[in-house]
């Protein structure tokens, strides 16, 4: 598990994924989405969005940051890691790498 200055930093990354993941899905609801790979591009800005928006939500419930006891799921460096890679496929990169990064920083 995370020491000290690690899980703070790791804290923050998630937070920040999480809030960047959410505008991110706001940005492709309104098909101004700026990802890179749009592996998912052909279902459309709402549903990608919708998705990244859900997903981010999920993020920020797990790390405690908002309280929505539905989305909590255990808080867990794997679990990280999983929503992170997740975010990243559906066209959320910088959300999904920030919070793979804060994933391994929990690892460590």
């Amino acid at each position: 598990m995370a020491k000290g200055g690690f899980k703070n930093i790791a804290d923050i990354l998630i937070l920040l994924g999480g809030i960047v993941g959410i505008i991110q899905g706001i940005l492709a609801i309104f098909n101004m989405n700026v990802g890179f790979l749009h592996l998912f591009g052909g279902w459309g800005g709402v549903v990608v969005g919708v998705i990244l928006i859900v997903l981010s939500l999920i993020v920020l419930a797990t790390s405690g940051k908002v309280n929505i006891k539905q989305l909590k799921v255990a808080s867990n460096w794997i679990v990280y890691l999983i929503l992170g890679i997740l975010l990243a496929l559906f066209d959320g990169e910088l959300a999904g790498i920030l919070v793979i990064i804060g994933a391994i920083l929990l690892l460590l």
